[in-house]
């Protein structure tokens, strides 16, 4: 339904009762919007009708739309197609009125403008963002789940609690309980209708209407408010916003609310933080053991869910086809209930060659044993991602990061990382090195004076345990070589390495620089 300059008129003249004469009206152009000339305009767009005097206007340009002040001796524009004048003292009473006709006009024609944007470009990000532009807020659409399908970047979130959720891509279980527990949520009706949803933990007002797929709610789009209070007519428009979502998801991304297994939900429940006693009654349908892993696997370049489901989701489970699985954070995560699956060599010899083909990083939490320890093991595997990712690639060479398997197979598992973890807490990390044993400073001193490797060498020989034959093998030397090192080892070192603190500073003392080496700290 357009909106021309003649209905424009008629308005404002016959039910706003403004003192408005109609100079000249073709209706050649649609109305998109009004403006205030400013004398700043450097073209004008055929689609706004323009508001001021007419002393700001060039007879070299001139717009085709306007309604400007009369009475004055100023030469109107001759090549507007489009022209009305007011009394001055109503000139912003009559833009104001303007502006809200248009706004209220545009609810008729908002649903068919965004339809149309979701038909020329197949992208619910388009839609999300046309819509955030036409009502001046940001937006967000979620599922049923509160998992973040969309948001708007024309206009950015700026609340914290809806960024945190969008930079997670979900909302955590007590959030969404805070969010249920709203009179407002209680209370609202199963329509489009829109309802104001504000919480005290923000500063926001919100407002949000329900999304339907074939009459079944599968979702909901929330708009929040910035330094521009929302009006009824917002709201309202959110109606269309919501039909609108529901039209382009249904006819081209129905994917996004396929029914997922029991198990499948089971985990998501989990993985955004429900207590497990609340899932008891679904928890003891499950295979479990008393040796259980949580699996975090991650392609090296991004893939969306329906994508990571079809082309990873065969592999991983020829791997381990008795662990549950689903996706989450952009990534897998699997629940192995049976600890051989994970630490038999075969099984890691499958996923080396596996993980490598598709170009997959693996983090792999500690053993446990109860479902309540999910939700912790997957935190773990993830972490151990993040720290892959953190540890830079030249760095990974001189740590024992990367001397456990190949750099393009990245299988690691908590236990690698668990240190550096424990670290973080320590607010001054800096102090560390007042902890390293004295033993590698001087090795490390007589290394770089003399071009011998006795501190690598003792890092090595601890990681095997004390074994010569493996020490000298990884070090590619003679265990005569290896003898002779230990000596010098034990020489310069001063440290009795069969005294068993002495062994575990030695073994903290090596954690700590490599720490340290991460954290990009100095040494001494």
């Amino acid at each position: 339904m357009k909106m021309l300059f003649s209905d424009l008129i008629d308005y404002l003249k016959n039910e706003k009762n403004f003192n408005i004469i109609l100079n000249c009206s073709t209706d050649l152009h649609e109305i998109r919007d009004v403006e205030l000339l400013d004398g700043t305009q450097t073209r004008y767009a055929t689609d706004i009708v323009y508001f001021g005097y007419p002393n700001v206007l060039s007879p070299d340009m001139q717009p085709s739309q306007c309604i400007l002040v009369r009475g004055e001796n100023y030469l109107f524009p001759y090549s507007c197609t489009d022209r009305a004048t007011v009394q001055a003292k109503e000139l912003f009473a009559v833009f104001n009125a303007a502006k809200q006709f248009l706004q209220t006009h545009e609810q008729v024609s908002l649903y068919e403008e965004l339809v149309q944007k979701g038909h020329s470009s197949h992208s619910l990000d388009e839609v999300i963002n046309s819509a955030s532009i036409k009502l001046g807020y940001s937006l967000v659409f979620c599922d049923k789940k509160f998992r973040i399908l969309s948001y708007s970047t024309s206009i950015p979130v700026t609340d914290k609690l809806w960024k945190k959720n969008i930079e997670r891509g979900y909302c955590t279980y007590d959030f969404i309980k805070n969010v249920m527990s709203l009179e407002a949520v209680q209370g609202a009706s199963a329509s489009i209708e829109a309802v104001e949803v504000s919480c005290p933990e923000s500063p926001y007002r919100k407002c949000s209407s329900k999304v339907f797929l074939n009459g079944v709610q599968v979702g909901f789009v929330l708009m929040i408010e910035n330094n521009i209070p929302f009006t009824a007519e917002h709201l309202a428009a959110m109606s269309d916003v919501s039909r609108a979502i529901s039209s382009v998801v249904g006819h081209y991304h129905p994917e996004l609310f396929q029914y997922t297994s029991a198990d499948q939900q089971l985990l998501e429940a989990l993985l955004i933080g429900t207590p497990a006693d609340i899932l008891a009654d679904s928890i003891s349908h499950l295979r479990v053991s008393d040796a259980m892993y949580a699996l975090c696997i991650q392609p090296k370049t991004f893939l969306k869910e329906n994508k990571l489901k079809q082309q990873l989701y065969p592999v991983i489970r020829h791997i381990f086809p008795e662990a549950y699985m689903t996706v989450h954070d952009n990534a897998l995560v699997l629940l192995v209930p049976d600890q051989s699956s994970v630490i038999f060599v075969d099984t890691q010899k499958i996923m080396l060659k596996t993980m490598a083909e598709y170009h997959l990083d693996v983090g792999i939490s500690l053993v446990f044993s109860k479902m309540d320890e999910f939700y912790r093991a997957y935190q773990q595997a993830r972490t151990v991602l993040e720290w892959n990712h953190r540890i830079p690639d030249n760095l990974k060479k001189e740590i024992s990061w990367d001397q456990r398997y190949p750099m393009e197979h990245q299988i690691h598992r908590y236990s690698e990382i668990e240190f550096y973890e424990m670290m973080n807490k320590i607010k001054e990390p800096e102090k560390l090195a007042d902890y390293i044993h004295p033993a590698l400073y001087r090795l490390n001193k007589y290394d770089q004076r003399t071009g011998n490797e006795l501190y690598h060498t003792l890092e090595v020989y601890l990681q095997c345990f004390h074994n010569n034959k493996e020490t000298a093998n990884i070090l590619c030397i003679h265990r005569n070589s290896l003898a002779y090192r230990m000596e010098k080892i034990i020489e310069i070192g001063k440290a009795d390495l069969n005294d068993p603190m002495t062994e575990f500073l030695l073994r903290m003392s090596f954690k700590l620089v490599e720490y340290l080496k991460i954290r990009d700290l100095d040494l001494p």
